[in-house]
């Protein structure tokens, strides 16, 4: 798992760094990793690594997509803002608030920014 969680990390860096989001659907089968747990579980390694180094991770710019945003799972995370966040029964619900798209695009801009070339969004993958 350390190899895939190496490589997804430097697909995600490499999204970061020229201004894109990701869909969930492309690391999927780019990293044969089945929806759910395990997919989860290799995100969240990924941005708590980032997170150790003072980065923002990149759990903004994995996106459904269909909405360009990320999945309602998204909110469940216990990071947020206790405003945002949503229970667990609702993290399969796509839709997003307002609130939460704007939550989400300021962590994109953060994203972006940080890894390198600004808030320019491009076509996803």
């Amino acid at each position: 798992m350390k190899g895939t969680v190496r490589r997804f990390a430097k697909e995600l860096q490499d999204a970061a760094s020229e201004g894109r989001t990701v869909t969930y659907g492309h690391l999927m089968k780019r990293f044969r990793l089945s929806r759910g747990r395990r997919f989860s579980m290799v995100l969240t390694e990924v941005d708590r690594a980032e997170r150790l180094k003072g980065a923002p991770g990149f759990a903004a710019i994995v996106v459904r997509k269909d909405t360009e945003f990320p999945g309602g799972g998204y909110f469940c995370d216990d990071d947020l803002p206790v405003s945002l966040r949503r229970p667990a029964s609702r993290s399969t619900d796509p839709r997003l608030s307002d609130t939460e798209k704007d939550h989400i695009r300021r962590q994109q801009r953060r994203i972006w920014e940080f890894y390198g070339k600004g808030t320019v969004p491009r076509p996803t993958t």
